[in-house]
């Protein structure tokens, strides 16, 4: 009895379930259409039928009728007539190439030609003063000088170095002190004096060290409503003077005729 009551069980479970009334089976294409898509012909093929507009674009685009094709050739034939015929004198002036302007300098060559007149000149005594090498007189090599060691006797005399400084010299020869109140740069390590280390922080510091409390915020507070006593306030004659525009930027209005 209990095999015939699952076997009846998997059975009504294996039947297909039943569609609802009114159901639409679901289109074939996810794409949506407006109208049904063309279903075969008779003959088993589809058939479309164009509309009259479409009728005229499958027809090939005429040519125009003034259209003229390439030449066959790039050879022209000229005729007779043109060949015997003679230019008017505005069409010879226009065939004319363009003169070079007067003022026009072509390129000059990379070789300097030399006139005659200054290959035979002769030049000045100030010019041939001028072309002489600069002479240097303190450029004389000194006796002793040793070119291995590369020491250049002094030039000094011995008087100059048995010579002895004036009181005045030899104080300016000292060096500049530093000022008084001149610091040096300051280590980057600073030390931290005791004083500091055992400080106390006064109730002042304490009273600003500690976090602003959050308990006296009013959440429900406006920023745009206007009190009752700033309704009723009235400015003073000072305020009213100056929120008056200038007597020279005001212009009358124009009465009407």
């Amino acid at each position: 009895m209990a095999v015939e009551v699952s076997m009846q069980r998997i059975g009504d479970l294996a039947k297909p379930k039943a569609l609802a009334l009114g159901f639409f089976e679901d289109r074939r294409s996810v794409y949506w259409v407006d109208r049904l898509p063309p279903t075969p012909g008779p003959q088993g093929t589809t058939v479309v039928v164009l509309t009259p507009r479409q009728e005229q674009l499958v027809h090939a685009k005429k040519v125009h009728s003034l259209w003229k094709r390439d030449r066959p050739t790039p050879v022209w034939h000229v005729r007779k007539s043109a060949q015997d015929w003679e230019a008017s004198e505005r069409l010879q002036f226009l065939a004319q190439f363009r003169p070079v302007n007067k003022d026009y300098k072509y390129e000059r060559s990379v070789y300097t030609i030399v006139g005659q007149n200054a290959k035979k000149a002769e030049s000045t005594n100030r010019l041939e003063e001028l072309a002489n090498p600069k002479a240097y007189k303190n450029n004389t090599e000194k006796e002793g000088w040793n070119w291995n060691e590369c020491i250049w006797p002094s030039g000094v005399s011995e008087v100059a170095k048995k010579g002895n400084a004036s009181e005045r010299l030899e104080y300016l020869a000292v060096a500049k002190l530093p000022n008084q109140s001149f610091q040096g740069e300051r280590s980057v390590r600073w030390p931290i004096l005791e004083p500091a280390k055992k400080a106390s922080a006064t109730i002042r510091v304490q009273q600003l060290a500690r976090p602003k409390s959050r308990t006296t915020i009013n959440d429900d507070y406006d920023p745009y409503k206007v009190t009752a006593s700033a309704k009723h306030a009235r400015p003073t004659p000072r305020v009213s003077e100056l929120s008056m525009p200038i007597p020279r930027k005001i212009r009358q209005k124009k009465s009407l005729v």
